[in-house]
């Protein structure tokens, strides 16, 4: 058992602990380092960084990179449309002066892809069609470009659909198909190439 010293230090400590001492049995602050002290509560807020401000010329070159992106975006998708639709074709009948659904001559074929994919209008004439076109180099051809054979493109037009591959509506002997742009017949009556989407 506890003596009544042990217990009156016991209360002396938690006094002490708890920033006051027992003088006569009353509690009283301690005036010594033993007294509580608040420490100061400091809370930080932590704020998003500031946008810079963009210059008037900044804010223009930023609309016009965002506008030519988009415009991109939608010939990429344009292109993709133009080529699944020409290789839907494949087999179909030639038939002079046709253009579509399922019989086409070579400007028919064209029109008729770039109606469906693009909702756009070519004329029935490869000719015309080259002439509408805006003249790309062959090392610059994007799928949905068109080609075009014979002087002035008069002869024939086929539409370029990537590695070095051209779908057209070639003859009634071969009809719709699938050729290499570097073959020997077609390399050597090569008028040009246009494109009708840009982006």
């Amino acid at each position: 058992m506890r003596t009544i010293a042990q217990n009156n230090r016991a209360r002396t400590t938690a006094a002490l602990t708890a920033g006051v001492i027992l003088v006569g049995g009353l509690p009283v602050l301690a005036a010594t380092s033993a007294q509580a002290v608040d420490e100061p509560v400091v809370t930080t807020t932590q704020t998003a960084p500031a946008k810079p401000t963009l210059t008037k010329k900044q804010r223009k070159a930023m609309k016009l990179r965002e506008k030519r992106k988009r415009q991109k975006q939608r010939a990429n998708r344009a292109r993709a449309s133009l080529v699944r639709v020409g290789l839907n074709q494949l087999g179909e009948q030639y038939v002079a002066g046709a253009a579509g659904p399922n019989r086409f001559d070579c400007s028919g074929f064209t029109q008729y892809v770039y109606k469906k994919a693009t909702g756009k209008y070519l004329p029935h004439y490869s000719g015309a069609q080259m002439n509408k076109a805006r003249r790309v180099g062959k090392k610059h051809l994007k799928p949905g470009d068109l080609m075009f054979y014979g002087p002035g493109g008069s002869q024939h037009v086929a539409m370029y659909i990537g590695k070095g591959k051209m779908v057209h509506a070639t003859n009634p002997r071969t009809d719709v198909r699938i050729d290499s742009i570097n073959n020997a017949y077609w390399r050597g009556r090569f008028a040009g190439a246009g494109r009708i989407i840009e982006g």
